[in-house]
């Protein structure tokens, strides 16, 4: 049985490697940076940018500059920038006019909110409920994505598409780790260490899982804007009611 001391530095180095992973989108894009030429993908590299820096400023936060409070501030600009992100990120890949009505709608709602805990709370605490309401609105919206592709006449081919991917490791991320911070939230009084390490180890998995998806889904290809599987598959003036065996030559 490995020891306390032990298990500490085997879930510091855990937690290092997962802060470490938010690199990885980054470098992906950076690598395939001819491919980041359509504007949902250039926000897809907005994100990892932001997600990069978040990772270097919690680093120093934690290990240099050891300050709680400016780690808390870090935390609600991170939720905020990364809740904005995403949402442009949805919207530009929602054709759906009521959807991406919702999803701008949403937007001062949700500042608005993560302002007043800010107030109520400042930076002494950070609370689960701000993150549990980002992660709830993106997991519905990310499931209609999937509802709504498997719907449309291109589901045989998403899954060669580089957003298909990224979606699948946003949903992901944010459905693992909600009830990760549902079980820590709510089980304070009752968790053991061992409950703790074990929940500690879910997240690091779910997060270094999800980077990878966003890293390699960069590998997958992306249709051309303005351009339809239909439009591949089809040409526009074909008539398929004068169509007979006669006339193929």
């Amino acid at each position: 049985m490995p020891t306390f001391e032990q298990i500490t530095v085997i879930l510091k180095s855990l937690l290092n490697i997962t802060l470490i992973s938010e690199i990885i989108p980054l470098i992906f894009c950076i690598f395939f940076y001819k491919k980041v030429v359509y504007k949902k993908l250039k926000v897809f590299f907005v994100y990892a940018i932001s997600q990069a820096i978040f990772s270097v400023v919690c680093y120093i936060i934690i290990y240099y500059l050891n300050s709680f409070s400016n780690y808390i501030f870090i935390l609600r600009v991170h939720l905020i920038v990364e809740y904005l992100i995403i949402s442009l990120f949805l919207f530009n890949i929602f054709n759906n006019r009521v959807i991406k009505n919702i999803i701008i709608l949403l937007l001062p709602f949700f500042i608005l909110y993560n302002i007043i805990d800010f107030v109520e709370f400042g930076n002494s605490k950070f609370g689960s409920l701000p993150t549990l309401i980002e992660f709830i609105i993106f997991i519905v919206f990310i499931i209609f994505y999937f509802f709504e592709r498997m719907r449309s006449n291109d589901y045989v081919f998403i899954y060669n598409k580089t957003h298909f991917w990224i979606f699948v490791g946003l949903f992901v991320y944010f459905s693992g780790n909600f009830f990760y911070i549902l079980l820590i939230e709510y089980s304070k009084k009752y968790a053991t260490s061992d409950i703790k390490n074990q929940l500690t180890i879910i997240y690091c998995i779910v997060t270094i899982t999800k980077n990878l998806f966003l890293g390699f889904s960069l590998f997958a290809s992306e249709e051309q804007v303005g351009e339809s599987r239909d439009e591949i598959l089809y040409p526009k003036d074909l008539n398929l009611d004068t169509f007979t065996p006669n006339n193929i030559n």
